[in-house]
């Protein structure tokens, strides 16, 4: 009978070990090189080093990710940790759904990154996530197609403008440049491209909108005349489409991240990567959008420090080194830049480009109405229909309303 107790005692223990498991939910993308797999390998390394802890991963497509965000917390069962685009940090922190960390994070964790890294994550005096994902841009180019044209690297828009006229030859269905202008976000960073090239911004510290001073005209206009050399129809055309025309050797050049520039070459292109170059009113030489994705915590969240911990382990430098690695990502720690893998001639272009970055996002609050009125101006410029001072006196107009 004691034996019987005493078993039936640890039976009992184990059962309450076991179902005393803290529980934590976390919200992650697919796609666009995130896999489940990937993801779900960094949640069953914590489990095993945290027994005590469950790790429940709920999956969406980039494309739902905000909506999904939205509708959990205005459910009232939003995730305890949430994997957003920063640019979304202004809307969910006025909208009190995620929580400011700055108070987690310790100065070596601080240190571990860029500075330009931490403004993407930046609001209102606070941090409101930990970078995971980065990427900064280049132009990816058609060496053999340069040569033909006796081309140099372009080092101002001048000289960009001239070759993507030289090795235009639509009849031959060949085209100078590769532009997007579907209505999607990577039209509106595309544009950023050449917008903080020459200077310009969305909105100033304050958060006014000033895209329609000298500087974002200019950039407009100048987009708008590279179209004269790009692919048809690029009112149809996502940045992330514009690789299959160069691997096919229809367009010269593009801007593009790192992992396409390799496909092409995987695929028999001769390619290149060189920076891009300054506009006219442009004071840095090269410039550069840098995007990142990062980690938050919920305001509904019951685990906070547990999340924090979580946090912390998915962003140590090992785990960080490995992600990049894996799926092709700009390195956001400092670190990680002196890495032999970061050294080759294509890898360097891009993280050399983090010095000239300005973050996607800064200082606005509603990145997806901004969004829509910046497509709504490039593509009535480029179907003709407004100046480019029209349309980006429009624009502003909007922003400012949004910004309120």
């Amino acid at each position: 009978m004691k034996k019987f107790v005493v078993l039936l005692l640890v039976v009992l223990l184990f059962a309450g070990f076991a179902f005393s498991k803290e529980t934590l939910r976390v919200l992650m993308p697919i796609g666009g090189g995130y896999t489940i797999e990937d993801q779900e390998a960094i949640g069953e390394e914590f489990e095993k080093a945290n027994p005590n802890v469950s790790i429940e991963m709920e999956f969406v497509g980039w494309d739902n990710l905000w909506n999904k965000i939205v509708t959990s917390i205005g459910s009232g069962s939003a995730p305890d940790i949430m994997y957003i685009g920063s640019r979304w940090i202004p809307a969910l922190a006025d909208l009190g759904a995620i929580l400011p960390l700055t108070e987690y994070i310790s100065e070596e964790k601080k240190a571990t990154y860029y500075d330009s890294v931490w403004e993407t994550v930046g609001y209102n005096g606070d941090y409101w996530g930990i970078v995971r994902a980065m990427s900064t841009k280049a132009y990816i180019y058609n060496k053999d197609m340069f040569a033909e044209n006796d081309l140099e690297i372009p080092q101002n828009w001048d000289e960009l403008h001239a070759a993507a006229k030289a090795i235009h030859d639509p009849d031959n269905g060949v085209y100078g440049i590769g532009l997007a202008g579907k209505r999607f976000v990577s039209t509106v960073t595309q544009f950023q491209q050449y917008l903080y090239a020459n200077g310009g911004n969305i909105v100033n510290p304050e958060g006014d909108a000033i895209i329609n001073n000298e500087n974002g005209v200019g950039a407009l206009e100048f987009y708008v005349e590279l179209s004269n050399y790009s692919q048809p129809g690029i009112s149809e055309w996502k940045r992330e489409d514009l690789v299959k025309l160069f691997e096919t050797g229809k367009i010269g050049m593009f801007i593009d991240h790192i992992h396409n520039a390799k496909a092409a070459e995987e695929r028999g292109i001769n390619v290149g990567i060189f920076p891009i170059p300054k506009g006219p009113l442009g004071e840095k030489p090269y410039s550069t959008v840098i995007v990142t994705d990062c980690i938050s915590i919920s305001s509904q969240s019951k685990n906070v420090e547990l999340a924090v911990e979580f946090m912390n382990f998915m962003t140590s430098f090992d785990n960080q080194k490995a992600w990049d690695l894996t799926l092709g990502f700009v390195p956001p720690m400092v670190e990680e830049k002196n890495l032999p893998e970061f050294q080759t001639p294509f890898w360097k272009q891009y993280v050399e480009a983090i010095q000239y970055g300005v973050p996607e996002a800064v200082n606005i609050k509603d990145w997806e109405g901004v969004q829509e009125a910046i497509v709504d101006s490039l593509q009535n410029v480029i179907l003709g229909n407004q100046t480019a001072k029209q349309a980006f006196d429009t624009a502003a107009y909007i922003i400012n309303l949004l910004q309120k």
